[in-house]
């Protein structure tokens, strides 16, 4: 481009004297900056007051008269966690049913009188609560309540409502399942809580939905249902004494009841796992990033809460900057924190083109490297800070908001004054915190993954950007219930060949203990460590000892391990038999130190094995019968080599071991073995990881025709369970090859073992 003479000059003036002119005025130009935040105004709660009835229902009031509205807001303490075994959706089910009929009206009649009063009445659930709200006018809260206390109380659960809501519900689900978005959330959270509830989808299955019945919908009001196990606010216009009074009248007669203690598998610690749900006609890539975090009540709440918004939230949202203002990768990306009563998790999420899935993958994966390694700038807290004190005011701003905030406190236990200081305990939280938490918390090597799109495409790319692992499913053979997270296909039957139980699998072997995993070479001080100087150990065996503490140490410690009394498992078994693959579901009980029970089922027959203090019988269709020497001498074996008693037997110096010099375990040094002189099996090796989890046992075994070979068991997927780890998975060699597969389902430790279970019947 040419320019004329005088433009020439104008520019060259322009570079002299503009210059001078700006650097005169820099001191009053306004900054390239956004401006600030404007200064919070003051907030006040409003009065509020807490009281407890006879029967126990805890009721909150909170006065607010800027409205002629009464909000009332019914908590029950029971969710999708509370949930029967195999009838996911009960919760969720009986939720939608209050409102479609009680004892005296119908659902048309309880949506008549609501309307009629200008109110609204809702109800829903979720994974540790069901909730029951309504808004009325002021004229009004006479009626509300009683309608509320009708809908709590007295459902009607009809035959044909709840066909009605099971139809919907299921098509639903059947809708979402070829959905993206909703495929990739549930099955992050099945990956980051495993069995836990709150990795399964609290609206059930098709499957499940369609096997709940009306009893079961009973059974769960009639159990959770009680007033000693709810919390009732009622906010609004109206006086302390007169919402009392309203609660007293309508749920004042209703009888406390005892609510059923609650039992669930722990969800298993954080493990890098990628699973792509190959769904071929996308094209784009859903992507999901989480991993377990703190639950509600933790004290490290509020700057966990504000490093995820760092992360990818409101007022700051790294993610979000990176991924689509730098790199033009997606519309959106965020990440956020969910805190329940049990535990918690963090999830990053977004959607991007399917070419450049892994680069998006890539991107986040760092981020969360990035927060756990280096120090957040003041800006970027501050900016989350000015986030979440700002936005406060909006979170009490009407009746039902109120309602909303004092029924999170009072739920997950928290003072209800903490309201009140909010904006104060945000401003407080400064960038060492976060990276104090950042650091405790994140884990950016055991990250869940869960990539839902055209898996063909995108495939190469992520062994580019390095992630080379990973499980392929399509998206219809997709089952959250399922152990392999597949649908099971059934398998040929064995014609004419009984199955066998497998014997050493019925040991608890697979229980590998617990809790904090110890290093290899951790040391423990003294005086602890003397409980370990006596085990006899073979004089050249260098640090065997050392290796002996740490094992028990990673299963949850000494005590633990001597409390432990029983173990109940119901698992599903692969059995290669010679007529190919046999599936089979097993429950085991394991009453220590010598006895157990393995129910066997397979299509069309049932079979038990029994050892009971040296005595084995068998039950099969045929009848009961003592086991042949051969089965019991197995028997006996698979109980001498519980890793658990093995242990403490080296311990007790009731046992030699040795440490197997790292030239004979074939492995690298991280590898630790051990080897146990059994008096009946011989030599028993237990090889351990750098985590001191037990990832092969070796041992002396026979074959189909009795000969002698070497036998195998390999463990993987340890997840804790009441402080013990449990391998999940485990696999049964022979001579090399595969006999057994197993994968656990439900586990119990130190649940009451009625005798009768391994006695012989007459």
């Amino acid at each position: 481009m040419r320019f004329s003479g005088r433009l020439c000059v104008s520019v060259a003036l322009w570079l002299v004297f503009g210059g001078v002119i700006a650097g005169a005025q820099s001191a009053t130009w306004p900054s390239e900056r956004p401006p600030g935040p404007l200064a919070a105004r003051e907030v006040r709660f409003p009065p509020y007051e807490v009281r407890t009835l006879r029967n126990g229902l805890q009721v909150i009031t909170v006065l607010h008269h800027e409205q002629p509205a009464v909000s009332m807001r019914l908590l029950v303490r029971a969710g999708s966690v509370q949930d029967p075994a195999k009838k996911s959706g009960v919760a969720g089910l009986v939720a939608s049913l209050l409102d479609q009929g009680t004892a005296t009206k119908s659902a048309e009649q309880i949506a008549d009188e609501i309307d009629f009063i200008g109110g609204a009445l809702g109800t829903g659930s979720g994974s540790d609560l069901t909730f029951i709200n309504s808004v009325v006018m002021k004229d009004s809260f006479n009626v509300g309540m009683n309608l509320l206390a009708d809908v709590v109380r007295n459902p009607a659960f009809a035959p044909a409502e709840i066909e009605r809501q099971k139809e919907q519900k299921i098509s639903s689900l059947q809708v979402s399942s070829n959905d993206p978005d909703y495929v990739a959330s549930v099955l992050l959270d099945r990956l980051v809580y495993g069995f836990h509830p709150y990795g399964l989808p609290n609206s059930g299955t098709p499957e499940t939905l369609a096997a709940i019945t009306r009893a079961d919908l009973q059974e769960f009001h009639s159990r959770y249902f009680v007033p000693n196990n709810m919390i009732l606010a009622i906010v609004g216009d109206v006086m302390s004494d007169e919402a009392f009074a309203a609660a007293e009248r309508v749920f004042g007669g209703w009888p406390r009841g005892e609510v059923p203690a609650v039992t669930v598998v722990d969800p298993p610690q954080p493990t890098r796992r990628v699973v792509i749900v190959d769904k071929p006609d996308s094209v784009q890539t859903e992507i999901r990033v989480g991993q377990l975090a703190i639950p509600r009540k933790h004290l490290d709440y509020m700057a966990w809460d504000l490093a995820v918004k760092i992360l990818g939230g409101e007022g700051a949202n790294r993610l979000h900057r990176v991924l689509r203002s730098e790199r033009g990768l997606t519309y959106g990306a965020q990440a956020e924190t969910e805190a329940r009563k049990q535990a918690g998790h963090v999830v990053a999420e977004t959607d991007t083109r399917t070419e450049t899935t892994g680069e998006a993958l890539r991107l986040i994966v760092d981020e969360f490297s990035r927060l756990q390694r280096e120090r957040v700038f003041e800006r970027e807290l501050s900016d989350a800070q000015a986030y979440l004190a700002g936005s406060f005011p909006l979170t009490i701003e009407t009746p039902n908001d109120i309602a909303t905030q004092v029924l999170n406190v009072v739920f997950y236990e928290l003072p209800v004054e903490e309201i009140g200081t909010f904006r104060e305990r945000v401003q407080a939280v400064r960038p060492d915190d976060i990276q104090r938490v950042a650091r405790q918390y994140i884990r950016p090597d055991r990250l869940s993954i869960v990539l839902v799109g055209d898996a063909s495409t995108f495939i190469p790319q992520l062994q580019r950007v390095g992630f080379t692992d990973f499980d392929v499913i399509p998206i219809e053979e997709l089952d959250l219930m399922s152990a392999t997270l597949r649908v099971e296909k059934p398998r040929a039957q064995a014609a004419d060949s009984p199955v066998r139980g497998p014997g050493p699998a019925a040991s608890a072997n697979g229980v590998r203990g617990p809790g904090a995993a110890a290093s290899p070479d951790h040391r423990a001080a003294d005086p602890a460590r003397a409980a370990y100087a006596g085990t006899q150990v073979n004089p050249a065996a260098g640090d065997a000892a050392d290796i002996l503490q740490s094992a028990i140490e990673a299963k949850g410690g000494l005590d633990r391990l001597r409390a432990l009394q029983a173990i109940v498992a119901d698992a599903v078994m692969e059995l290669q038999t010679p007529q190919g693959a046999v599936s089979a579901a097993t429950k085991t009980y394991i009453s220590y130190p010598d006895r157990f029970r393995l129910d066997t089922l397979v299509p069309g027959q049932e079979s038990t094995l029994v050892y009971n203090r040296g005595q084995v019988w068998m039950k099969n269709p045929l009848g009961v019968e003592d086991a042949p020497e051969v089965a019991r001498k197995d028997a006996s074996a698979s109980v001498n080599r519980d890793v658990v008693l093995l242990l403490l037997a080296a311990l007790d110096r009731r046992l030699p071991v040795r440490r197997i010099p790292e030239n004979e375990t074939g492995r690298t040094p991280a590898h630790r073995a051990l080897e146990f002189e059994t008096p009946d099996s011989g030599p028993v090796r237990l090889y351990f990881d750098s985590r001191m989890q037990v990832i092969r046992q070796s041992y002396g075994a026979r074959g189909m025709e009795g000969e002698p070979m070497r036998g195998e068991e390999i463990f993987s997927d340890y997840r804790p369970v009441e402080g013990l780890m449990l391998a999940f998975e485990a696999q049964i060699m022979r001579a090399g090859r595969v006999i057994v597969k197993r994968t656990l389902k439900n586990v119990s430790v130190n649940d009451s073992l009625a005798d009768a279970l391994f006695i012989r019947p007459q």
